[in-house]
């Protein structure tokens, strides 16, 4: 991957998410001074607590990208404050907005939960009915994960099964070829579905029988030897895995009950085709769902379509699209005035954890800022046209030679937008750090 395809990709999980929560936990004073802007510190913390967000695993050269991130972020909250772009009118009211659409999301989960939770009381016999259709087994794996070195990993389950077939203990050799990060606290035995230990196996295996090991078996994760064990007691079953089998039965209740409310959302098409063709407020108050005597207004949907969807892409968008969309918007907004209905905001399980939570977002008002730069003047600031495409091409046809010919536009359109959207990203940044003197410092020999 070029570096400028890596910095957009970064860019793009970075700023898409539509407010992110930091946990700002870890003590600066023992922390790695990474680098400053004007007197604002960013730390070796900020960038691991940035890449633990996404499940990233930091490579040098991508907490070198990571940092610039942090540091353009940084840029932008000196843009908004020296514009006074903070103080314009509605700025803070979509923050309040989106602090609203956190709590209606709460609420709404704290009503499926009780719902889901008074229906669907598991009683011993309904677990030993539930058992015996989907009966579960005791197994211990041998893993090897398949990494860089396959051949490696191949050689060390096969070592492993031959010291089985010899009668070396497995738990012993478990120790030795699994490591600890892939075994069970105190190298329990697990409980699993046995139809998940068949698909596991390949489609020509049968399952083991008590107290028989597999051969090695190649998945896309690494390759197994598993050894069954005696099947576990009822009382085993509801100790190891009686919340996970009654989490199942909660789900699968949710799931019907929200089929069954969605389905009875009757969307308005002649109103929302009148509001999406319209760009005025006059359509606010059309009618374009109801469920029984609940009503969404359209008003309520175009809040949703300018917050969370940009001009290309409702651009893209057909009208079955949009009808998907709202039906979706209309099962939240209804799903939220039943628990209004219902009195859940009186919970004592929805107030302790709306306190917690509306703390916490209230700490987020600097991210906000970020995202609004980022949304509503570095996005449209850096599109690329057609014909800067064009323009690249023709300036630059001898770069896109591939063995002796011509590559055509088509070929390499992507790249070239991505070439371009980067220059005037980097761009941006340069201009507003001249324009309003902002001191970028760098210590990256910290790194």
């Amino acid at each position: 991957m070029k570096k400028s395809t890596k910095i957009i990709l970064i860019i793009i999980v970075i700023v898409a998410a539509a407010l992110i929560i930091i946990n700002n936990f870890i003590r600066k004073d023992t922390d790695v001074l990474l680098a400053k802007v004007n007197d604002n510190e960013i730390f070796l913390s900020d960038i691991e607590r940035t890449a633990s967000m996404y499940g990233l695993q930091v490579t040098q050269e991508d907490a070198g990208l990571i940092l610039d991130q942090l540091i353009n972020n940084e840029v932008a909250q000196i843009y908004a404050q020296n514009t006074g772009m903070v103080n314009e009118t509605g700025f803070k009211k979509d923050f309040e907005w989106q602090k609203k659409e956190v709590k209606k999301e709460l609420l709404i989960n704290t009503m499926l939960e009780d719902i889901a939770k008074s229906k669907t009381s598991m009683s011993e016999d309904e677990l030993i009915e539930y058992v015996e259709e989907n009966p579960y087994v005791k197994i211990r794996t041998i893993f090897i994960p398949v990494q860089d070195d396959t051949a490696k990993a191949e050689k060390e389950i096969y070592e492993a099964y031959g010291k089985l077939e010899k009668g070396a203990d497995f738990e012993r050799l478990q120790k030795k070829y699994t490591d600890k990060a892939y075994r069970t606290p105190n190298n329990k035995a697990e409980l699993i579905k046995l139809e998940v230990l068949r698909n596991i196996l390949p489609y020509d295996s049968s399952v083991p029988e008590t107290n028989a090991f597999t051969q090695p078996v190649l998945t896309k994760h690494g390759y197994y030897i598993i050894k069954r064990y005696e099947d576990p007691t009822l009382k085993e079953i509801k100790e190891e895995v009686g919340t996970t089998i009654q989490n199942e039965k909660e789900d699968s209740y949710l799931n019907d009950y929200l089929k069954t409310f969605k389905e009875n959302i009757i969307i308005n098409d002649t109103n929302l085709e009148k509001g999406l063709a319209s760009e005025s407020n006059a359509t606010d108050e059309l009618i374009v769902a109801t469920k029984g005597n609940m009503k969404l207004l359209y008003g309520t949907l175009k809040k949703y379509f300018n917050f969370f969807l940009t001009t290309e892409q409702r651009e893209n968008l057909d009208y079955l699209d949009y009808k998907d969309i709202s039906k979706q918007i209309a099962l939240q907004e209804f799903l939220h005035r039943t628990a209004l209905d219902d009195n859940y905001e009186s919970s004592m399980n929805f107030i302790s954890q709306w306190d917690a939570q509306s703390q916490e977002f209230d700490k987020n008002w600097d991210d906000y800022v970020v995202q609004q730069v980022y949304k509503d003047v570095i996005s449209p600031a850096i599109q690329v046209s057609e014909d800067d495409i064009q323009n690249y091409y023709d300036a630059h046809k001898g770069e896109f030679i591939m063995d002796g010919i011509q590559q055509p536009i088509s070929e390499v359109h992507y790249d070239i937008s991505l070439e371009l959207t980067n220059k005037k990203y980097q761009d941006w940044f340069t201009n507003v750090i001249d324009e309003y003197n902002i001191t970028v410092e760098k210590y990256e020999e910290n790194m």
